[in-house]
């Protein structure tokens, strides 16, 4: 007897086969069969579409009919290598990025475009470049500095190690920019400022951006920032970051200003005015009373924001990337007419006081102005301090 005919007659006179027939009632009564989905049948039930036992090397059906079992091939577990340990997360890492997203962003601007572009198109920059996620995570530490005095130390500690860390990676790039960094390089120059002045707020062991015996180097890192903005062959006004220097222009071009004569403003105007007059008598070389004469000319129309209720952050520090070139190396040299100039801008430093990584940069600013004066030019200076309520401190000897 063929197989075949063997299951027939096997069939035939199961006890099933015997039984009388079942009635419609116990028919809907009659518990319904398990059934189990499976993934692991061999390849010829699936293609015939029906159901594999999973019996191996071949399962019933294709010894029933003759075919050829097909089973996909399992990968071999090597036994000389243990489980893998479960990957490990970096708390402090994801710490430093939510405080990012949800607070530090906001602090930057008052500005809502900004604000946007800090929180999305860096962060998307960030995550594909180690040295600029390294320096938003070490301005995010920072922030946790100021909002947490009691782990003060941990997290400036936190922050300086992690902007080192990317500057020994960015310091190679800037050596010789190419147009596929130079979005990513600007930004961390940005971020560089931001640490620069926030370090020496929070940190009581000093500040590797700011000497005793000399100025901070934060003004002349925006002079280094600005630098990437005239790269030839590299416009970075049209790519990620124009939604952020677009409006870093726009905001000062379309202000308007109505100034009345007992304001701020005209009050400082008048005292620039007085300056230029003392400068001029007081300077022989024509090109240098040029570069004094512009400074104190533009100087003269951001006073204007003296009398809004807020004021901007990239409207200030505008005041640096225009006269970067040509003031700049002045001030380094310390010379006295660039240092009297140099005082009138930290009026509107203390005007930055709100932003937490600001602090008090006004005030120590022209403190500084004030030591490297000597006695004849710090009378040149008697406005800003007056204007800061500065003067009990003034040497006047």
């Amino acid at each position: 007897m063929d197989p075949s005919t063997a299951l027939r007659s096997i069939g035939a006179n199961s006890p099933a086969s015997q039984a009388p027939p079942l009635s419609t009632t116990q028919k809907l009564r009659a518990p319904r069969r398990s059934h189990r989905k499976t993934r692991a049948g061999c390849q010829t039930c699936k293609r015939r579409k029906v159901k594999c036992d999973e019996q191996r090397p071949s399962c019933a059906n294709c010894i029933k009919r003759g075919h050829e079992c097909e089973f996909l091939t399992e990968p071999r577990l090597n036994s000389n290598f243990p489980p893998a340990a479960p990957l490990s997360l970096n708390m402090l890492d994801l710490r430093l990025m939510h405080n990012f997203t949800n607070s530090t962003y906001t602090t930057f601007s008052r500005h809502q475009i900004i604000r946007s572009f800090w929180k999305g198109p860096l962060v998307a920059m960030a995550l594909e470049c180690d040295y600029l996620m390294r320096a938003l995570l070490a301005t995010s530490a920072l922030h946790m500095a100021h909002n947490r005095p009691e782990e003060k130390d941990f997290y400036v500690s936190t922050a300086l190690t992690y902007h080192r860390a990317a500057s020994r990676e960015a310091v190679v790039l800037l050596a010789d920019i190419k147009k596929e960094s130079a979005e990513e390089l600007f930004m961390f120059s940005i971020l560089t400022i931001v640490i620069a002045l926030g370090s020496h707020r929070e940190s009581a062991q000093g500040n590797p951006f700011f000497a005793d015996d000399s100025f901070p180097e934060w003004p002349f890192l925006i002079q280094g920032t600005r630098s990437l903005l005239d790269l030839p062959d590299i416009n970075l006004r049209e790519g990620r970051l124009s939604p952020l220097l677009a409006v870093r222009v726009q905001s000062h071009k379309y202000r308007t200003f109505k100034a009345s004569p007992d304001d701020a403003s005209s009050s400082m105007t008048k005292a620039l005015d007085d300056l230029e007059d003392l400068i001029g008598l007081n300077t022989d070389d024509n090109d240098t009373i040029k570069i004094y004469t512009k400074s104190i000319a533009y100087l003269r129309d951001m006073s204007k924001m003296l009398d809004t209720a807020e004021v901007e952050i990239s409207e200030v520090f505008g005041w640096i990337y225009a006269m970067a070139d040509d003031f700049l190396p002045l001030l380094r040299a310390s010379k006295q007419e660039a240092v009297a100039i140099f005082s009138y801008f930290c009026v509107f430093l203390k005007r930055l006081e709100m932003y937490w990584w600001m602090g008090n940069w006004g005030e120590q600013l022209l403190r500084k102005t004030e030591s490297v004066l000597d006695n004849e030019h710090r009378l040149w200076i008697a406005w800003p301090i007056e204007e800061l309520g500065m003067h009990r401190w003034v040497n006047r000897a």
